[in-house]
């Protein structure tokens, strides 16, 4: 029976983890990873189905297929009756600028946006001159990771909980890994590309707020099942974890602004999180040496801020990239499922 292991519990490691097992049903599949669910930083994601294109030199074409693949993904779960088992919502709200600039790349993919006129900015706080009318989808990962583990075991999925300090501990017992570690990868595959990108969000008690606001600087409200997300900052090459009470108090001023009643919101959380980014998405095969054996290992990690957003996409692609390799070294009984 081939033999897969996926490094990473985040969102980019179960997306991978279900897909394989998807094609490769008769696999046997197993994940290790030493952080799960609210220890992951998927959990921290603030969710919304959203990219930005200028943070990533990723081919567009590539980024295209993943987005694509993701929402349909998402809408699948959202029309279903897991929806709200799996956290996953329409969403509709704003993206606001004082400049002119594009529509955002994932409306092409997921239920469109339109440009707002003068008077209907007007009619919205900050004084914005340009804007764009979102409908979207919100991916909320404190429940949305724990249903795709679910679906993971439930299929027959193992798990282990472990910290690896090389490949070597595991190389010997797998035909193909599959590296979904993020900011893990710099150590365990010497990847001096990967940098952090601190963030800190505070979560709300505030079901009035109904609608999403994005602005140009790093500003956003999105309204979830159980909480409303404020955000945010974004730190490239900062490793520290503290939570500093003065980020919190800017991220809330801010919101504040668009959003005055957010005033009197409970603060129900407060995250900080390193989100692993790199110029490039890496999702590819690189093939190791390990005690003398070739071993190929799928990479899929570097998503920055858009993890959430092309999660799914980049899984389907890595699930590929993991039955080319099976199909190439002949590894025993190999039954795959398109």
């Amino acid at each position: 029976m081939a033999r897969i292991c996926v490094l990473g519990a985040g969102v980019a490691g179960l997306s991978s983890a279900v897909n394989i097992q998807s094609i490769l049903p008769e696999a046997d599949i197993t994940l290790i990873a030493d952080q799960f669910n609210k220890e992951t930083t998927s959990d921290g994601a603030a969710g919304h189905f959203g990219m930005n294109t200028e943070r990533t030199n990723t081919d567009i074409r590539r980024l295209r297929s993943w987005t694509r693949d993701s929402f349909e993904w998402y809408h699948k779960i959202c029309t279903s009756e897991d929806a709200n088992i799996a956290g996953i919502h329409r969403t509709h709200g704003y993206r606001l600028w004082r400049t002119e600039t594009p529509p955002p790349f994932h409306s092409r993919f997921d239920y469109g946006c339109r440009a707002l006129s003068k008077s209907e900015l007007l009619r919205l706080p900050g004084n914005y001159t340009y804007g764009w009318e979102l409908n979207s989808l919100m991916v909320e990962c404190r429940r949305y990771l724990p249903w795709l583990m679910k679906r993971f075991t439930d299929k027959g999925g193992k798990v282990i909980r472990k910290k690896l300090i090389s490949v070597d501990e595991i190389a010997g017992s797998y035909d193909v890994i599959v590296n979904c570690t993020g900011l893990g990868s710099r150590k365990l595959f010497d990847d001096k590309e990967l940098v952090p990108i601190r963030g800190h969000l505070i979560r709300v008690k505030a079901p009035w707020i109904k609608t999403l606001f994005i602005d140009e600087d790093d500003t956003y409200i999105h309204s979830g099942q159980d909480t409303v997300v404020l955000g945010g900052t974004y730190e490239r090459g900062e490793y520290r974890l503290d939570k500093d009470q003065r980020y919190y108090d800017d991220i809330m001023a801010r919101c504040c602004r668009l959003v005055p009643s957010l005033k009197h919101a409970e603060v129900e959380r407060t995250w900080v999180g390193l989100r692993p980014w790199r110029p490039s998405v890496r999702l590819e095969v690189e093939m190791i040496s390990v005690g003398g054996r070739r071993l190929p290992v799928v990479h899929n990690y570097g998503h920055g801020a858009d993890g959430v957003c092309l999660s799914w996409g980049c899984g389907v692609e890595a699930a590929n990239l993991v039955k080319q390799q099976l199909t190439k070294t002949g590894a025993p009984r190999l039954v795959s499922k398109l």
